[in-house]
């Protein structure tokens, strides 16, 4: 009993340090925390009770992660986490249909589209790009985890390419909750996501929003009804496809 409440005073005195730090100004949006290793030693804590308290930071939207070179986790630059968890728990509890996060996340990722055929670069298609890589290889893994980051990460990206600060946050919001649910389910991705994506990208290369939305629409279609198919959630609201 007592090594089990060490650890999880290990995890609450980073995660309450962090917390501290971004309420005196010390840690700011968009900074770039140590990795695991640097606060493990800086701490004095195991490299588990550092991964548990960073989880629990980003699962609560202080902090988002990236992967690649430059990548690691960061003070996310802007949150609506309240009602973020007000959702998340309204779904879990069977008050709120998850359909109807889902219908109103395309619609956001469609106007997202919509301003990224005119605004996006080609710098941030070739990171869609990249990011469907990412999502094929975690996909292979078929472990039901692995997959959720680069899955969401497509959309989070998509709603940066509009150039729109509100948008994109939405986006951003939605995406995490998503990503909280899922983990929850660990579904093996079976719909093709790959093909789709690589399509959406081409037609954003060819700033061709009509094609763009009508490959989101028809892909979300399939995705949506798979994931409300196989989600153990209550049905006190009923579900639709997306």
């Amino acid at each position: 009993m007592s090594e089990a409440v060490s650890k999880i005073r290990q995890f609450e005195r980073l995660r309450d340090t962090i917390l501290d730090d971004i309420r005196a100004g010390k840690l700011t949006p968009g900074d770039k925390l140590p990795a695991e290793r640097t606060l493990s030693d800086q701490y004095g804590i195991s490299r588990h009770a550092v991964r548990e308290a960073l989880r629990t930071l980003e699962m609560s939207g202080v902090l988002r992660f990236t992967k690649g070179a430059s990548g690691g986790a960061f003070i996310r630059e802007s949150t609506g986490d309240g009602v973020s968890q007000s959702i998340r728990d309204m779904i879990m509890l069977g008050r709120m249909p998850l359909a109807d996060l889902v219908a109103v996340r395309i619609n956001l990722l469609v106007h997202a589209i919509e301003l990224a055929v005119v605004h996006a670069t080609p710098e941030e298609f070739d990171e869609l790009e990249r990011n469907i890589d990412e999502t094929e290889a975690a996909i292979a893994l078929r472990d039901g985890v692995s997959s959720i980051g680069p899955v969401l990460e497509f959309n989070i990206l998509l709603g940066r390419m509009s150039h729109n600060v509100v948008l994109a946050m939405l986006i951003d919001s939605l995406a995490m909750i998503m990503k909280d649910l899922l983990r929850i389910y660990r579904l093996v991705t079976e719909v093709d996501v790959i093909a789709p994506r690589r399509a959406i990208v081409a037609a954003l290369r060819a700033r061709d929003a009509a094609t763009a939305v009508a490959l989101l629409r028809e892909q979300f279609a399939l995705t949506t009804q798979y994931v409300i198919d196989r989600a153990q959630l209550p049905t006190t609201a009923s579900n639709g496809g997306a």
